[in-house]
């Protein structure tokens, strides 16, 4: 997501309503790329949330408290040890730059009032975070050395540079017709860019959006006078305040671009969705593209992995079997070779005798070196070798086959994991398979998470579980005798569990917990998925089975293809992502 410096200029107005002369009293860094303030205002607590990262940078004001990692990182303890009880007195923009500046105010020695600055480059992939004071950089969240930009250094005790000054007109304050006057009749290169080089705070796609409005064709290399009053016209649009603010999603379901305005054009593939706020098309951008949990990809790399050498050795074990699926023929050559032993002679290399049990003409091979009874026993001992090759290689492909299974189970719940306790739940269960090494310093405990509820009326509750725990504590600590347990057949998934007052949950609920069900699965996104639907007293669980392994009888399967609007209404309505 790129934000432009006119978006800025709105968030930065908007947080100087909303947080100028709150007090800072946590701070928390849940990534490597983002830190939160919890703040405390005259009339309740909101957080901060301030991610540089360099695909998606942005800030936005939450309710929600983000996870915080077990140990905070070195740069969190610093700001902790700086800015904590401090109050935001001023926050502005440079300019109409991608960067804001929080100004926090303590009291220090002497009850000498200190300042201190927090700044926030929005600035793509260069996104940065930079605490200083007195115009001197104290620590940031990314070094820039000498050797990496000989102009503009950032690493403790350097002093701040902001980003090199852009040149042009201010979009929103300079006079419309000074601003297209600054733009040649001809042009050599896109539009577009011309009227971004001859302006500050805004960028491609904005101008795209004027030059839309205006009515000027994208391909046009010259502005009649008619093309410059419409888009002076335009401009002045951008200029007067709508309070509207226009969130671009691509295709992939990811924010391009946030608007200030309502916009005239949309590019082939994306959608937009409106916002009175320019928070709520913010919190909106964030929760579409959720700050990725280190642990979490290092832990999915892992399954990946181990299922790469499951589904490897199942392989091998298959073709092992298949050989010693032969044992029954190699008894049936040794008998033969015991009844016929008088018809052959020492030394030969192969014999043509009767199967003895279908009369058949074999040809077999013997050792000439061994008699001919000698070698009947050189068959029944490979019989008996194949035979227990067959019962050992079949209990390691049940084995093999199972923990393919299991792999891909925790897979889909790291796929659905979106908290640190849930990561953290996933990490202690493969410890205790064996599957990780357990830590020797204990890791502090960050309590538990909760299967996702979802009240679906007043009568009706569904529960899913979003890992092997939650799929357990679903199934048998939520879930009692008559509740309707759902899970999709053969396809790792969560446990559903359908609590109601009612004799039979309404038909509504049964239909959404059947597409919750095949929504949270390896199979979300596919059609006509297959759910298998119990009574809770129907499902156990054997005697030192896997976490969120079961077993069940007395089934009815349904087959759905999940709405995934209906889905995402559902789950919106009940404050779950």
């Amino acid at each position: 997501m790129n934000l432009e410096g006119i978006v800025l200029y709105s968030l930065t107005e908007y947080l100087k309503r909303e947080i100028t002369g709150s007090r800072i009293y946590k701070i928390g860094m849940p990534s490597a790329h983002t830190v939160y303030f919890s703040l405390k205002r005259e009339r309740d607590t909101i957080h901060l949330i301030m991610d540089v990262n360099g695909a998606a940078p942005a800030v936005w004001l939450s309710s929600k408290t983000p996870d915080n990692p077990p140990e905070p990182p070195a740069f969190c303890m610093l700001l902790r040890k700086h800015l904590e009880e401090g109050k935001i007195t001023q926050i502005r923009q440079l300019e109409l730059d991608r960067v804001l500046e929080l100004e926090v105010s303590l009291l220090g020695k002497g009850s000498q009032i200190i300042t201190k600055q927090i700044i926030i480059e929005l600035t793509g992939k260069n996104a940065n975070l930079i605490f200083a004071e007195d115009g001197k950089v104290i620590d940031s969240i990314r070094h820039v050395s000498p050797l990496m930009n000989s102009v503009r250094a950032i690493q403790p005790g350097s002093p701040y540079m902001p980003p090199p000054k852009q040149e042009g007109c201010n979009i929103l304050k300079e006079a419309p017709d000074k601003i297209v006057a600054s733009i040649p009749d001809e042009v050599t290169k896109a539009l577009w860019k011309t009227l971004v080089a001859h302006t500050t705070g805004i960028g491609k796609a904005t101008a795209e959006q004027l030059f839309s409005y205006a009515k000027i064709p994208p391909n046009a290399t010259y502005l009649t006078p008619r093309d410059r009053q419409q888009l002076a016209e335009a401009i002045t649009l951008l200029q007067n305040p709508s309070h509207q603010f226009t969130a671009l999603i691509s295709g992939r379901n990811q924010c391009q671009t946030i608007f200030p305005f309502t916009v005239s054009y949309i590019p082939e593939g994306c959608r937009t969705e409106s916002f009175t706020s320019i928070n709520d098309a913010l919190l909106f951008a964030a929760q579409l593209h959720p700050a990725a949990i280190p642990e979490q990809e290092s832990l999915k790399r892992m399954a990946a992995s181990e299922i790469r050498k499951a589904e490897k050795k199942i392989s091998v074990l298959e073709q092992d079997l298949s050989q010693a699926n032969d044992a029954d023929m190699q008894r049936v050559i040794a008998d033969s070779l015991m009844a016929a032993l008088y018809q052959i002679q020492k030394g030969t290399v192969t014999c043509s005798i009767p199967n003895i049990y279908d009369g058949s003409n074999m040809e077999i091979s013997l050792s000439p070196v061994l008699t001919p009874a000698e070698n009947a026993q050189k068959y029944y001992k490979k019989y008996n070798k194949l035979k227990r090759a067959q019962e050992e290689v079949s209990l390691q492909l049940t084995e093999a086959q199972d923990m393919l299974t299991y792999l891909e189970s925790i897979e889909e719940s790291l796929h659905l994991s979106a908290t640190r306790q849930e990561t953290e739940e996933i990490r202690e269960e493969l410890q205790k398979a064996g599957l990780l090494p357990v830590p020797k310093k204990k890791k502090t405990i960050i309590g538990k998470s909760a299967p996702v509820q979802i009240v679906f009326s007043a009568n009706t509750t569904i529960y899913i579980g979003k890992n092997n725990r939650q799929n357990d504590e679903v199934t048998f600590k939520i879930g009692s005798g008559q509740d309707l347990w759902l899970h999709t057949q053969k396809i790792p998934g969560s446990h559903v569990l359908i609590k109601s007052r009612l004799p039979e949950p309404e038909p509504e609920a049964l239909e959404a917990a059947i597409q919750l069900a095949a929504y949270f699965s390896k199979a979300r996104g596919s059609t006509q998925i297959p759910v298998n639907c119990v009574r809770r007293h129907n499902v156990k669980k054997p005697s030192g089975a896997k976490p969120g392994f079961v077993i069940f009888t007395n089934q009815k399967t349904y087959y759905t293809t999940p709405n995934e609007e209906f889905i995402r209404i559902l789950l919106q309505k009940n404050a779950i992502k």
